[in-house]
């Protein structure tokens, strides 16, 4: 039949895709890559099933020729999740750290004036008592801070974020006006540290530090994406409390600046309270007094704390307080430890089912954490496969839908599930070194599975099954090692701002390494090379202990 077609000059313009296991035959001409081209078949794959044609510059007319029963096992989708997941990782992680050295590198100058502060007028003696704070945007949980505006206006927007709508944003509060005196030392240590200044100096946008939330849970995107609008600017005033600082001259989300008091750093002394003006529950101003015998003093500040940046990786989970009612947060993550992981304290429990699975999604009942890797492998081995998918489509091969369906569901669950294994390992190995450890041993279960399948089918030799099986799981640690790696490269130069969107970058630029290996891989053929090398040594090495065995046995 092969001939009498080449004969008349007859050829189909796109032959349908083969049956599984099939054998078709050569035209004049065809070379493997020609028949494996008109099939949609993997090229590598049909040199794998036909050892004794790979050489061959042309093939004889009617040749036949075995398309394998399934293509070669490429870097399998799940590790697309693995790459994309420690892409997002080594992101924010880079991001969370120049913060911290925004912070640090902040000039601190002196200050001499009065700042303005607002507060319940039923706790107006505690308006500078900070052991009663709560986590914020500029102070973690176990860290205290004061936050104070440098002008009465600043003061009324900052409240405005939080007022209840209709009400005046001074309804029942009392503000205090209270000095502050504050002066570097000989060594740059003491003073009011500028966080704009320091954020400029090392890169960071700062838009990373005011994005919007106020009295609210966090946006739609940083809900989606598993991070919090406060882990940025939190981790810039760890850095200027290391630093020394007695107070932050800090970006608002509201516009303008704020002042706000580091108590680690702060003496009792350099605070003064002036006056205070109470306003009734319409917002009506009584005449201003003086603060003395009102306002408490500021107590010293007598918390545990740590120098170093906040420990904010995904997935970790601060403590909660057992003995409390409703979520509370624990004093610290351990003994003599601040309490790190949690970006806000705790949300109060809602009714309802839409309430339940948003809690479930973001951690809102646990003071906001940031979110595991799991979502992120998931999507990345969901996408990757249909991704894939689409790309065979457009090659003519046969896609079946519920083919497609399986795979995309397989692959998002051992995406998300290895991307998990990420987190738990990174804190023993480290991000990039627990990327390709996860990556490796996913494609080393995919591959190895698949190549018996085949050896077991007659495909290939047991040599070239040992040969692909580890040549694949190498390509996979490259893979997942080098979406952390390229994720910290890119956080570490490109200004990204804010946490939630450099997850997103992070994944993505994850998920692109992942395929640029693929595609480097494909324009260079290394891989096939390194199974055949691989392959070679393998059945030479067999060979030889074969004869070796048979010399030394009398038999």
């Amino acid at each position: 039949m092969p001939q009498a077609l080449e004969a008349t000059g007859w050829r189909p313009a796109s032959p349908p895709p083969p049956p599984a296991d099939a054998t078709v035959y050569a035209q004049r001409g065809d070379r493997l890559a020609d028949v494996a081209q008109r099939y949609g078949v993997d090229e590598r794959s049909v040199r794998e099933a036909n050892p004794d044609l790979a050489q061959a510059q042309s093939l004889p007319l009617g040749q036949p020729v075995r398309l394998p029963t399934s293509r070669a096992t490429d870097v399998n989708a799940a590790v697309a999740g693995v790459a994309g997941a420690g892409g997002r990782e080594g992101l924010v992680q880079a991001l969370q750290d120049r913060a911290y050295q925004a912070g640090r590198v902040a000039p601190q100058q002196a200050f001499d004036g009065t700042l303005f502060r607002a507060g319940s007028t039923t706790y107006e003696q505690t308006l500078i008592n900070h052991t009663f704070g709560s986590p914020g945007r500029y102070n973690a949980g176990g860290q205290g801070m004061l936050y104070t505006s440098p002008d009465a206006a600043s003061m009324l927007h900052e409240n405005a974020a939080y007022a209840s709508g209709g009400r005046h944003p001074l309804a029942g509060k009392t503000v205090l006006e209270v000095d502050l005196h504050a002066a570097p030392d000989a060594h740059g240590r003491g003073g009011v540290s500028d966080l704009v200044e320091g954020a400029r100096r090392v890169g960071l946008p700062v838009e990373a530090l005011t994005e919007p939330k106020g009295g609210k849970s966090p946006g739609l995107l940083h809900q989606l994406a598993g991070e919090h609008p406060y882990t940025l600017p939190q981790q810039a005033s760890k850095g200027a409390s290391d630093a020394g600082a007695t107070a932050l001259r800090a970006p608002s989300a509201t516009g303008g600046e704020q002042i706000d008091i580091v108590t680690r750093n702060a003496q009792p002394a350099q605070l003064t309270p002036q006056r205070i003006t109470r306003f009734d529950a319409a917002g009506n101003a009584a005449p201003t007094q003086s603060a003395s015998g009102v306002v408490q003093p500021m107590p010293a500040d007598a918390r545990p704390y740590v120098d170093g940046p906040l420990n904010k990786a995904a997935g970790v989970r601060p403590p909660m307080d057992p003995s409390a009612k409703s979520p509370k947060l624990a004093a610290a993550d351990q003994p003599g430890r601040p309490l790190q992981a949690a970006n806000q304290a705790p949300e109060e429990i809602r009714a309802g089912r839409p309430e339940q699975a948003r809690r479930a999604l973001t951690g809102a009942s646990e003071g906001y954490p940031r979110a595991a890797s799991t979502r992120y492998g998931a999507v990345g081995g969901g996408a990757a496969t249909l991704i894939d998918a689409g790309v065979r489509a457009y090659r003519g091969e046969r896609v079946a839908a519920g083919d497609v369906a399986t795979a995309t569901a397989t692959n998002a669950a051992v995406g998300g599930g290895a991307a998990k294994a990420v987190d738990l390992l990174t804190p023993r190995l480290g991000l990039v070194k627990a990327g390709g450890a996860v990556g490796g041993l996913v494609q080393a279960g995919v591959s190895g599975y698949s190549n018996v399948q085949a050896y077991r089918a007659g495909e290939i030799n047991g040599s070239r099954a040992v040969a692909n099986t580890v040549v694949d799981t190498g390509t996979a640690v490259a893979a997942g090692a080098a979406g952390a790696w390229v994720g910290a490269a890119v956080g570490s130069v490109v200004p990204v701002a804010g946490t939630a969107v450099g997850a997103v970058v992070g994944f993505g630029v994850g998920v692109g390494a992942h395929y640029a290996i693929g595609a480097l891989d494909k324009a260079t053929g290394v891989t096939s090379a390194a199974k055949d090398a691989l392959a070679s040594g393998i059945e030479s090495v067999s060979a030889g202990a074969s004869k070796a065995w048979k010399a030394i046995t009398p038999w």
